[in-house]
């Protein structure tokens, strides 16, 4: 089961992770200190991608500076829906010096994006004592179920401390078949935790019951915050609606 600082991560109690979207340093600070004063944010995100390339560095700074609660660190690349246009050394290169700094608990590492990088990114973060976290986005559609749950399940046979999987769906079945791919790869390999959804106003269920299928963690966005993804309820929402097993 994995802990990042004390946070367990299990899909019979989902976490909820806030994201931090912000074009500047300044409108990162209240954002960051609103996401660590609400009880219902667990987990923080830090997307980098919105930033310019030279405020990486002191973005994470800042925000551990403000915040105890776990940390993803993530730089969405164009490639996957982001904001950011790099190619794979410059994306690798700007992980790796993010782990130097120290205070990332959590690396999310795209899983096609990153090319030949992969492997040694989960093994660099591994040695910073950071998570490995495999992402794949897929903003123009849903994947057939069996690929979807093989994507899951080959990051985690690939390594992937976590494994993540954002679709867009066109119908509700769409939705239905990410939460189908889910519980295949939840049962297949039970000790990566999942981190799943079906984005926008279809699939909007899908985080708040995933956990039922296998997802370990949401997204949602607490007060002030911007959703960094179609969908993303508030956190506080979340926590009064959000699947719990056995409640």
């Amino acid at each position: 089961m994995l802990t990042l600082r004390g946070l367990t991560f299990d899909a019979a109690a989902p976490r909820i992770i806030v994201p931090l979207f912000a074009r500047s340093l300044g409108a990162l600070r209240p954002l960051a200190a609103a996401a660590d004063a609400d009880p219902a944010a667990e987990v923080v995100e830090l997307r980098l991608d919105p930033l310019p390339e030279v405020d990486f560095s002191a973005a994470l700074a800042l925000v551990r500076s403000l915040t105890d609660k776990p940390l993803i660190v993530t730089i969405r690349t164009k490639a996957e829906g982001g904001e950011l246009a790099l190619m794979p050394d410059a994306y690798a290169a700007h992980c790796r010096a993010l782990l130097a700094q120290g205070g990332v608990d959590a690396l999310d590492i795209e899983w096609k994006a990153c090319g030949p990088h992969r492997d040694a990114l989960r093994r660099a973060a591994r040695a910073a004592g950071a998570a490995a976290l495999y992402s794949e986005h897929h903003f123009d559609g849903t994947p057939a179920t069996d690929a979807m749950a093989d994507t899951l399940a080959g990051m985690a046979d690939a390594g992937a401390d976590i494994a993540k999987l954002a679709v867009m769906p066109h119908t509700a079945a769409d939705a239905a078949r990410l939460l189908e791919a889910t519980a295949r790869a939840h049962a297949a390999r039970p000790g990566v935790p999942l981190i799943t959804m079906s984005m926008g106003a279809i699939g909007a269920v899908t985080r708040f019951c995933g956990g039922a299928f296998g997802s370990a963690a949401t997204f949602g966005v607490t007060v002030g915050t911007a959703a960094s993804a179609p969908g993303q309820p508030s956190a506080e929402v979340l926590k009064e609606k959000l699947f719990v097993s056995g409640q």
